[in-house]
């Protein structure tokens, strides 16, 4: 769709003076004296008036015309073109990671820490999705937001890398990080907003229940994918009845952990999963990149073309041809 307008229209008013102009010049036209600079052409003589008219007017009306297309340049004339377009559009992402002292149990493969085996897989997860508008928040007994809202994936990388536990109080409060991660997805103008919890502890944080924060996010239309990551422990080494104590205790928080987790993202929308190993994690990952997947959205791109030049060599034209007239054998003094 092409329109034109003007970028500064308020210039046009000046138009209106140019009547006034015109009014106040042309009394002065019969004050002038008309002269040849050759031979006095003979069919002037009958047509000696419509003649003279033309000659000590032709000149006002070019100035006139000169001045009216400077007017129209100083308003700026613009072509405007606005074309629609389709473009993939990413989401609105907060990253939530836990970095409780737990996260430095070594139960994953090769005796990796938690910790380890999450700042992998979660660097790896925002290299992927370069569409989105991402932000970082770690949380243990509370939670901080590391990176606020980008475009850059390397900024979301580089404050992933710097994960350690013990950066804020001890602990896991999970309503802090889902509050904390609602926060910095408020500050996008994208309408869908996901918030991915990774955590590998039941909730024991004091004031709002992760329930309410729950609901809070479901009413912002915030969906919540969270992840359960736990090892498995090293058993070889117990005996029968430490073995049997160790893992009672584990199906406890667990199932703590999992009642949690499955409430908050059931209620947000989202989904639950739990990975014990790193590339379990990262397949995580990628079934949730799989679900928020950028979407198609219809954009409309305006482009202006400036028209300016083209009046400004009008008034250079008429004023040339006003001193032309001016200087040829037909002339008018003063």
């Amino acid at each position: 769709m092409t329109s034109f307008e003007f970028a500064r229209p308020e210039f046009l008013y000046l138009l209106l003076l140019l009547p006034l102009w015109w009014l106040v010049v042309w009394p002065w036209a019969n004050g002038g004296v008309l002269y040849t600079s050759g031979e006095f052409p003979g069919g002037l003589v009958g047509s000696w008036r419509a003649g003279a008219l033309m000659i000590l007017g032709l000149p006002r009306f070019l100035r006139l015309g000169a001045m009216a297309s400077l007017v129209v340049a100083l308003a700026h004339p613009q072509l405007i073109e606005v074309v629609q377009e389709t473009e993939l559009r990413g989401k609105s992402l907060a990253i939530a990671v836990d970095i409780s002292t737990s996260m430095l149990a070594d139960d994953m493969e090769d005796e990796r820490t938690r910790m380890a085996v999450a700042r992998e897989s979660a660097v790896r997860f925002a290299e992927g999705r370069a569409l989105d508008e991402m932000s970082l928040v770690a949380f243990a007994g509370q939670a901080v937001m590391r990176v606020p809202p980008t475009t850059d994936p390397q900024l979301v990388v580089t404050g992933v890398e710097t994960l350690v536990p013990q950066l804020v109080l001890d602990g896991t409060d999970i309503s802090s990080a889902v509050l904390t991660s609602l926060v910095s997805l408020l500050e996008s103008e994208r309408e869908d907003r996901v918030i991915v919890l990774l955590t590998d502890g039941a909730h024991n944080g004091t004031g709002v229940t992760p329930l309410v924060t729950a609901r809070a996010a479901a009413a912002l239309g915030v969906r919540v994918h969270s992840i359960a990551l736990l090892g498995e422990p090293d058993l070889a080494q117990l005996s029968p009845p430490l073995r049997a104590a160790l893992l009672a205790r584990q199906g406890l928080v667990e199932s703590e952990i999992e009642t949690v987790l499955t409430a908050i993202s059931r209620i947000t929308g989202g989904e639950y999963y739990r990975a014990a190993t790193g590339p379990e994690l990262d397949s995580i990952y990628r079934e949730i990149g799989n679900i928020e997947t950028p979407v198609e959205q219809a954009v409309e791109r305006t482009f202006r073309t400036s028209l300016r030049v083209w009046p400004l060599l009008l008034t250079l034209l008429l004023i040339g041809f006003d001193a032309g007239v001016r200087g040829s054998r037909w002339g008018l003094v003063p």
